[in-house]
């Protein structure tokens, strides 16, 4: 979010475009970056506890939820041949995530919720754009993003970590380790 920061707002500056900051719908934009940031930590959480083809596997049900949500939220009329390929997609993820099976990963279920965060913010991206400027919606999700992990930042040291936490607790509550030259 710093180095999105140190780049964004020269670029900004640089452009002298007239816009502002604060759009009209700046309450829009900052739903859409809050989406946004719980539908990427959800994902990040998710690759704790599961492989990495599985979250993304299961990521990419995204499209049918933008479908699903896409003719009350814009109006827009989704082709039946169009819902039988996404379909057949999301019953692929289910095959492969089994989710009635014992060896079921409640994890996958932060992979799915990732999924329906992204569709939401594509949608009301298509809102946001009418009125903010690219560069603006870009700035204030990153703002967002850091706002969010200075929360996390402060706020993870209060908790304790024990065997019995979890992956992903574990994952997203452990504590900082500074990398080494190597």
């Amino acid at each position: 979010a710093i180095v999105a920061a140190l780049i964004l707002l020269p670029w900004m500056y640089a452009q002298r475009q007239n816009f502002s900051l604060w759009p009209a719908n700046v309450g829009l934009v900052l739903l859409r970056g809050g989406i946004l940031c719980v539908a990427y930590f959800c994902f990040v959480l998710s690759i704790a506890a599961l492989p990495i083809a599985t979250s993304v596997s299961i990521y990419f049900t995204m499209p049918f939820f933008v479908a699903a949500l896409a003719g009350r939220a814009l109006g827009e009329n989704v082709k039946t041949y169009r819902w039988i390929a996404i379909t057949a997609g999301f019953a692929g993820v289910l095959l492969m995530v089994r989710p009635a099976a014992e060896t079921f990963e409640p994890a996958a279920l932060l992979a799915l919720a990732s999924a329906l965060g992204y569709a939401v913010g594509q949608l009301i991206s298509r809102h946001v754009t009418q009125s903010a400027s690219p560069i603006v919606v870009a700035f204030w999700q990153s703002a967002i993003y850091g706002v969010a992990a200075l929360i996390l930042t402060v706020v993870a040291p209060f908790f304790e970590v024990t065997a019995d936490s979890g992956k992903v607790v574990t994952f997203l509550l452990r504590p900082w380790v500074m990398p080494d030259g190597q």
